[in-house]
């Protein structure tokens, strides 16, 4: 594959998914330039991201790539390191994608408790609690496919998405789910996490 004579990763500085994508370039040893904005009034992405959404790379001054997928996808097959996705481990893959729902459903929680009073809905609020609370249980009696083995994509999906719990939800489910806690305490000390976490 060609490599890119530029890259720019168009990120915010509270966005989870970007912050992923962050994470898993630097991992990669990409060389990108990361520029982090306010996504409100960024007129100038419309014409390669029409959804006006970050994360979005921009190739070459040109080419976009979005979402979060794409970009790690876009990421890993211009690395010259091994590849981090599951390839075809759907149950690797499946798990990815619950730690993305995951992040999902807190950022849903974190819009919708930011409303005011007026608009908002206590029932959709206790609903994305309880989704969030199974979800980290089910993920934590399942822990060792997650925390076990080489670094992987799997791993920093994982990492961002319980780190944003802390962040958005609560730090609570440190305690019902010892195993992850322990697991991303320590893979958070690595450099690309450290120098992505958000400072708000």
């Amino acid at each position: 594959m060609t490599k890119p004579k530029s890259l720019v990763l168009y990120n915010g500085p509270t966005s989870p998914f970007a912050r992923m994508t962050f994470v898993v370039g630097t991992e990669l040893g990409i060389e990108f330039e990361d520029q982090a904005i306010d996504v409100y009034n960024a007129e100038f992405l419309d014409r390669h991201n029409p959804l006006r959404q970050i994360p979005t790379l921009i190739i070459d001054g040109e080419t976009a790539v979005f979402d979060s997928r794409s970009i790690f996808a876009y990421f890993d097959a211009i690395s010259d390191k091994p590849s981090i996705l599951p390839g075809n481990d759907f149950e690797q893959a499946t798990r990815i994608s619950l730690f993305l729902s995951l992040t999902d459903a807190c950022l849903q929680y974190r819009m919708t408790i930011v409303l005011p009073e007026n608009e908002r809905s206590d029932a959709s609020i206790e609903k994305l609690k309880v989704r969030m609370n199974r979800t980290l249980n089910f993920l934590e009696k399942n822990s060792e496919k997650t925390t076990t083995g080489d670094l992987r994509l799997e791993q920093i999906v994982a990492a961002c998405a319980l780190e944003y719990i802390d962040y958005r939800y609560s730090s609570e489910w440190r305690d019902m789910c010892p195993k992850l806690d322990g697991w991303v305490t320590q893979f958070s000390k690595r450099a690309s996490m450290v120098n992505s976490r958000p400072s708000e």
